[in-house]
């Protein structure tokens, strides 16, 4: 589960032990001026104006530069009183924490020196100690940033690719519109250009022919002739325009069928309910390859010796059934075809539902498209 960013701030946890660990210093060295039992007030000063640096260092200005003058304020302290010798941790773990390695250095040195002047091994034990957790500590919040970083930039690509998907089958919709209107066009000039030319000649022949009756009969036979003649053409070529028209591909049932007829694994039973002509193409698509990818699946693994295929097409939904009865599995793990194809139903606003107990079977509900949006196939 991805822990989110407005409930969790590792800042909060860093500046926490960072505070705990100067105020356990301050406390230790406030204990030893209590056990000596005789406080300078100058000491008392020093003492305040740290916490006040240190405090106004956390919340306000976190920089190098507080970090200096925490360190000044502890070098007047321990020309004071020596006791203020282990409060070099804390300038110490500062500036490890800030990666400014010349500070490092500088209160590693003094501090190395106080130690064995005053014999004092446990202040190199605590600033070795808050050195490695200062380390510690700064590669720990490395990686949170490096880790938010990639979580932000991966959610920003998906919300990118969201809006690109969306871009992308707004654009389909478009084309497959201009694509419609664009074939109407060319279909209209086609019958208009081949057919109605010829249709307009033929009707002014032969209200000709009928002015011509009772005048001049052997000529308006002439007439009558010639326009059968000519409607005779014009049917053929009506004809021809139509064939012309038509599209090679198979639609409706007869895509579906042959489908099926390519697949020769086992064999496949369809059965249907309902008008085909509902259907609009992008979901009549989309039923042929929830089909071929069944067969696929009960092909390389179920070892079917039959499949079974109803669709029930009524003007509310559109529901495809895939039954085989082969072995199944136990664990199905949807590829990219299986996931490729939920997707496709769920951009439809349609439901499938996929198991593999004893068998694989596939349930596919679709809603019927508008009026105004169906596609004639």
């Amino acid at each position: 589960m991805i822990r989110s960013w407005g409930a969790y701030n590792p800042k909060i946890d860093e500046v926490a032990v960072k505070s705990l660990l100067k105020l356990l210093f301050l406390i230790y060295i406030i204990a030893l001026f209590a056990i000596n039992g005789e406080v300078p007030y100058l000491a008392v000063l020093v003492i305040l104006l740290i916490i006040g640096v240190n405090v106004f260092k956390e919340r306000f200005c976190d920089t190098v530069y507080t970090t200096l003058a925490s360190f000044i304020l502890i070098c007047v302290g321990i020309w004071i009183d020596r006791n203020f010798a282990f409060l070099l941790c804390i300038p110490l773990f500062d500036f490890a924490y800030q990666k400014a390695y010349s500070g490092v250095l500088s209160v590693g040195l003094l501090g190395l020196y106080f130690a064995v002047e005053s014999r004092l091994p446990a202040l190199i034990l605590s600033m070795g100690l808050c050195g490695i957790l200062a380390l510690v500590m700064e590669k720990a919040e490395e990686k949170e940033s490096n880790y938010k970083h990639k979580f932000d930039e991966e959610r920003r690509l998906r919300y990118e690719l969201e809006r690109t998907k969306s871009k992308l089958l707004t654009s389909a919709k478009d084309i497959a519109h201009l694509t419609e209107v664009s074939e109407r066009n060319r279909i209209a000039r086609e019958i208009h250009d081949n057919v109605g030319h010829g249709i307009a000649g033929i009707l002014i022949q032969l209200q000709a022919a009928y002015k011509l009756f009772d005048r001049d009969e052997k000529k308006s036979q002439e007439i009558l002739k010639r326009s059968i003649e000519n409607l005779s053409d014009a049917l053929t070529l009506l004809r021809n325009t139509v064939h012309n028209i038509k599209p090679k591909e198979t639609l409706g049932v007869e895509y579906l069928k042959s489908v099926i007829n390519n697949f020769g694994f086992c064999p496949v039973e369809l059965k249907f309910y309902g008008n085909f002509g509902l259907l609009a193409s992008s979901q009549l698509e989309i039923l042929g390859l929830i089909i071929k990818e069944a067969l696929t699946n009960a092909a390389r693994h179920s070892k079917a010796t039959r499949v079974d295929t109803i669709i029930d097409i009524n003007e509310k939904y559109t529901r495809l059934y895939i039954k085989d009865n082969g072995i199944g599995c136990d664990i199905l793990k949807e590829g990219l075809g299986l996931s490729g194809m939920r997707e496709r139903v769920l951009n439809l606003g349609g439901s499938i539902s996929i198991s593999s107990k004893s068998g694989f079977l596939i349930v596919c509900l679709l809603p019927m498209p508008n009026q105004e949006g169906r596609g004639g196939v």
